[in-house]
Formats: structure tokens, sequence, C-alpha cells
């Protein structure tokens, strides 16, 4: 057989299987259309009777006086309670799994310079949460005490941050500044009975500022309120509030995220004061974000370990 003769002959088997397919699917479309018109007549005769039997079970639907001005106006005791059909009952929706909380991975909420008129949204939005946090205090009125009343009958932690935030007076001398907490410390014992063992410098232990008004007295500082007891805490996560007022809740929000790490103790620095009234519209949504991925939140206490900045000044 010559090379021709040869591919006639694969020609011709290859349209042979091309006939063979395309009778083979012939015949599957048509068993397709013939089920599919078995399924059709079944549904249709099961609709049928169903139909059918629901009449029988209910019987006939009754005739208002108005539908039929023939028949007179039946008796209550001639109307008979029709029997209800049963509703098949609605699945619940499966519940999503709780995030497993991770006990290394802590978030210190702390708020520098109130108490204000912002403490109590805070302090609501905390409570509804059932969480704690810390509040680096400078002096106050009388009319702010039970604010802070509120917060020690709540869990939360009080700490000094300074007697004035002015840093000109608080920063002037070694004296001035530790004068001042302790003057605070005094006022907090004798009007809510509360002994404060922490504070925040204004600025942060790194703060550049208090330079200006005297050489090296931060380094001073820091050793000095060490020997008198309290323990000083900086941050490692800026919510960024303190660069503006009025900064939009969303960029709080991602500053605050955005430097949480897991498997730590996370340190926030944020603010109570009036002109931080988006501080407290992101307050809820860093919760949130915070209990969704594994976090837990807690006040600082004594055993809290210190972040502490490296000292400029």
């Amino acid at each position: 057989m010559n090379q021709r003769e040869l591919e006639q002959s694969y020609e011709e088997v290859r349209r042979r299987n091309r006939r063979r397919r395309r009778a083979r699917q012939r015949r599957r479309r048509q068993r397709q259309i013939f089920h599919l018109s078995i399924a059709l007549v079944l549904c249709c005769f099961l609709v049928t009777g169903g139909r059918a039997l629901y009449r029988s079970a209910v019987g006939p639907e009754p005739q208002t006086a108005a539908e039929n001005p023939d028949t007179p106006e039946s008796s209550p005791q001639d109307n008979q309670t029709q029997p209800e059909i049963p509703q098949p009952e609605t699945p619940p929706e499966p519940e999503e799994p709780p995030v497993e909380v991770d006990p290394n991975s802590i978030i210190y909420l702390t708020f520098d310079d109130g108490p204000s008129d912002s403490t109590e949204r805070i302090l609501d939005i905390l409570k509804e949460n059932e969480i704690h946090a810390t509040f680096f205090i400078v002096n106050y009125s009388s009319d702010r005490i039970p604010l802070l009343q509120r917060m020690v009958d709540e869990g939360h932690t009080i700490g000094i941050h300074a007697y004035t935030h002015e840093y000109d007076i608080c920063y002037s001398t070694n004296d001035a500044y530790v004068d001042g907490v302790e003057k605070l410390r005094d006022k907090l014992k004798n009007d809510i009975g509360y002994d404060a063992f922490c504070l925040r410098f204004p600025g942060g232990s790194s703060n550049t500022i208090s330079r200006n008004y005297n050489e090296g007295i931060m380094s001073r500082l820091a050793v000095q309120v060490e020997n008198m007891g309290l323990e000083y805490y900086d941050w490692n996560v800026d919510s960024g509030d303190a660069s503006g007022n009025h900064i939009p809740d969303s960029t709080l929000v991602s500053n605050t995220t955005g430097e949480l790490i897991k498997g730590r103790s996370n340190i926030v620095l944020m603010h109570d004061a009036e002109t931080k009234d988006t501080t407290v519209q992101a307050l809820q949504s860093i919760i949130d974000y915070g209990v969704q991925n594994g976090y837990h939140f807690e006040a600082i206490d004594r055993d809290t370990p210190a972040v502490h900045h490296r000292i400029n000044n």
C-alpha cells in the first residue's frame, strides 16, 4: 500500500469515528430529553395530586355572605377551625466559631490628659465591651471626682501624667515635676482613696521639648520617679491623635491596628480630651478589631512589664 492509499485509509477511519461520535451524542441527547420529559410529567402529577390531597384534608373554602348572597349568614357555632398545615422549620444559621484568644497578645488602652468632657463617653464604651483601660490624669476640678470614682469602681487604673501639662512649668526643674506628681497623688488619695502606682511623662520619656527648659531633666526624672516607687510607662502603639485635633477616626483606627503585634503587650497611646472627639469615635472599631483578631484587653497593673523609650534628654 502506497502513502496515498495509507492516508486515504486513515481519513476513512477518522470519518467513521466522527460519525460514530455524532451518533452517540444524538442518542445521549435523546435519552436526556426523554428523562427530562418523564421528570416533568412526574412533577405535574405530584403537583396535581398534592392539590387534591390538600383539598381533601381542609375541605372546600367557605363562601362569605358577600360572595354567595343566597346563603344565610352562619352562626359562630357553624364555623369550624381549619386544621393547620405544619410548616417546615427553618434550620438555624450555623454559628461562627469563636475567635481563639491568645493570652500573650494583650492590648493596654491608655488615655492621657483627662478627666475631661470625653471621659464619660469613653467609660461608657469600655463598660459596654466589658474591658478595662488606664487613664493618666492631670490636675482636676472637684466636679470631675465622680468620673475618677467611676474609673476605680469599674476596674480601670489611674496613673499620674502631671499636675500641669504645660511643658515650661512641669519641666522647669526636677522638683517642679516631682512635687506636682506628689501633690496630685495625695489629692487622689484624699478624694477617692486611690493610691496611684504608675505615671507617664508628658510627651513620653523620649521627648526633646524638655531640653528647651532643662538640659538632661528626663534622664534624672526617670531615675527619680522609680526611687519614689513609681513605674513610668511609655507606649509601643501610637493612635496618632496627639498630632492634631479632629483627625478622621478611620485614620486613628488604621494607625492603631497597623502597629498592633500578636504575642506581646501592646500599650496604645490615646488621649482623653474635649478636642479629641474622633478618638472616642474610633474607640469601638479599635476594640472590635482586637476582639476579632484574638487579642484581649487589660488595664496596667503592678505586674505589667514597662515599655520605655530611649531617653533623648
